[in-house]
């Protein structure tokens, strides 16, 4: 398996439509400033009919398919290469699952994306869908984007990262650095905290500017490490007293990026996504990056 540091690929799944184009866009710009190799990877989905690879070969319909899925990368790859015309980009149709074959080339890339479509944003991501699946298995941070189609290229606005000190925070605070780093743009750090039920029954004076000022320093606290090693990005603090979903949410329209911990763990079905975390993939107008611990 590859450390971080060797995995110098962004990983985009074409399927054709006007969305794809756009992450893959997406994706090139910054695989252009990480001097990354960029993926176009499209997928012939198996079909639900009985019968053999060899019997849909007989009557044509998997080359077809073939055919029509290299034309959707190739597609893709004229999009991309008008904008970036110097980087590296790999073009590779396989036969499977769209989910499992992106799993499968997250074990070593930097990060996969897979858009959403913007316009219908419950329908694409219910579970069992390519986004979120791909979210809940994949072994390197994942964006799935849902961006404007006229102008998919990153801008000047602030990458927004949820810092709640759990490890899949600390995965994404290090995500959203690097990835300010890169863009040339501004981190927004915001953690949000919930007043505990003991001072809903007993308030205390005084107590909520006491626990606002912990929950201030837990935020500096987490930031620490990562504004010395990143010296060059500026980071805006938000402390609110909100959920963390809600608060992301009402932030993440004047940020051009939201990057969150995963926040689930089930030791029978492995990981799966956390509350917060789903809710702002289902709701989120802008790219939502899932991180998790390495």
């Amino acid at each position: 398996m590859s450390t971080p540091a060797d995995r110098q690929s962004i990983v985009v799944g074409i399927d054709g439509s006007p969305t794809a184009v756009g992450a893959a866009r997406w994706a090139g710009a910054v695989a252009d400033r990480q001097r990354a190799t960029l993926v176009l990877l499209g997928v012939v989905p198996a079909l639900d009919y009985p019968m053999t690879s060899s019997a849909l070969a007989e009557v044509n319909l998997l080359p077809e398919l073939r055919a029509a899925a290299k034309k959707k990368v190739e597609e893709a790859f004229d999009a991309v290469r008008a904008d970036q015309p110097d980087i590296e980009i790999h073009r590779t149709v396989e036969d499977g699952s769209p989910a499992r074959e992106l799993i499968k080339h997250s074990a070593e890339a930097r990060m996969v994306v897979v858009a959403a479509k913007h316009q219908d944003r419950l329908s694409t991501l219910l579970l069992g869908s390519t986004a979120l699946t791909v979210a809940n298995k994949a072994a390197c941070p994942v964006t799935v984007w849902r961006g404007r189609l006229d102008r998919p290229q990153p801008d000047e606005r602030p990458v927004l990262v949820g810092v709640d000190g759990s490890p899949g925070s600390s995965a994404a605070l290090g995500e959203a650095f690097e990835l300010a780093s890169t863009l040339g743009v501004e981190v927004t750090a915001l953690h949000a905290w919930n007043d505990p039920d003991l001072l809903q029954w007993t308030p205390v004076p005084d107590a909520w500017d006491v626990l606002a000022q912990q929950e201030e320093a837990l935020l500096s606290e987490c930031l620490a490490g990562w504004c010395e090693k990143y010296p060059d990005v500026t980071v805006t603090k938000v402390v609110e007293k909100n959920t963390p979903a809600q608060a992301l949410l009402a932030h993440a329209e004047k940020a051009q990026l939201l990057v969150t911990g995963s926040r689930g763990h089930n030791r029978l079905t492995g990981l799966v996504l956390g509350s917060t975390s789903q809710n702002l993939l289902h709701h989120a107008a802008s790219p939502v990056v899932i991180c998790r611990e390495r």
